[in-house]
């Protein structure tokens, strides 16, 4: 097994500015929130639904328009990809990739237990939650996520018309469409005309490709001899073969290096990100850090997302 390292000075930096919802289309962070489970409530992530796609609707139990929007998801996305006529590709998108939904209240008072239980079984959930801890703590906080802002306080109200939410994430790693963890919708106020639109997002997210080895990538390629080694660089252009593989390039033809990190913004957090290519495996990935370019030390894979 080879491996590859990349040394990166990584950076955090934090910002403040007007709400805005995070954009369609960015890496969500593996936020937690609180799945029901017999008559407890268990921690959950979006990583525990790996390998599938997660309607996430977020909604206030006792407001009727957060109600009518959860019923025009539980109509426009969940009954349509659950409907007996889909045969084989029941319960998935048009790609096969399961499909899995949950309502979140954004109420954790547990007075309203039985509302969002019993709303959830009606419009056909499989799951439903709390946006808050187990034990009740820290609400809304999926909410103040998407929505671009939390407002600190206890009185629903102040959040204004943004008490109801729907997101769907891409949960499947490597896919060819569709990076891990994004966002394919965010939206406040669902209604039924934005059924069709939803379920042609959630249709256009595609599985992963086979995964290559290194070896399998050799062999597409007719190398010159002795060149098809790790280290060799047999179109001398200051890339060995083992980083055109983990970056994607062309091992024969010399040109334009792969980029490197780039600085983006998700939600009010600046983050650096090295892309590979995607749908490859069989070698270890190290990440290195450095305060001055000069010495380094190995960053521990915890809370890194490789995937992109």
């Amino acid at each position: 097994m080879k491996k590859t390292i990349i040394p990166l000075l990584l950076a955090s930096i934090h910002a403040t500015g007007t709400e805005v919802q995070l954009p369609v289309g960015t890496i969500a962070d593996n936020l937690s929130f609180a799945v029901r489970n017999g008559t407890t409530f268990t921690n959950s992530t979006f990583e525990s639904y790996e390998g599938k796609i997660l309607v996430i609707m977020m909604m206030t139990p006792w407001c009727p328009a957060c109600q009518s929007n959860s019923k025009a998801v539980g109509d426009g996305i969940i009954d349509h990809f659950n409907a007996a006529s889909r045969g084989t590709l029941r319960g998935k998108n048009a790609n096969g990739i399961e499909i899995r939904s949950l309502l979140l209240s954004t109420e954790e008072a547990s007075q309203w237990d039985s509302t969002n239980s019993s709303f959830a079984t009606t419009n056909a959930y499989q799951q439903w939650g709390l946006d808050a801890t187990p034990q009740r703590t820290n609400p809304r906080q999926l909410l103040g996520y998407f929505r671009g802002g939390f407002i600190a306080g206890t009185n629903l109200y102040d959040w204004g018309e943004d008490r109801r939410r729907v997101v769907v994430l891409n949960l499947v790693k490597n896919s060819a469409s569709h990076a891990y963890r994004q966002i394919v919708i965010n939206q406040n106020y669902f209604t039924s005309s934005d059924a069709s639109p939803a379920q042609a997002l959630i249709n256009s997210i595609t599985p992963a490709p086979p995964i290559s080895t290194f070896s399998q990538w050799q062999g597409s390629y007719t190398f010159p001899t002795g060149s098809s080694s790790a280290n060799a660089d047999p179109d001398k252009d200051g890339v060995q073969n083992l980083l055109e593989f983990f970056h994607g390039t062309h091992p024969l033809q010399a040109g334009p290096q792969a980029s490197g990190p780039t600085i983006g913004r998700s939600g009010n957090t600046m983050k650096m990100v090295y892309r590979r290519a995607k749908n490859i495996g069989g070698y270890t990935l190290e990440y290195r850090q450095s305060p001055d370019l000069k010495t380094w030390s190995v960053l521990p894979a915890r809370g890194l997302n490789n995937t992109t």
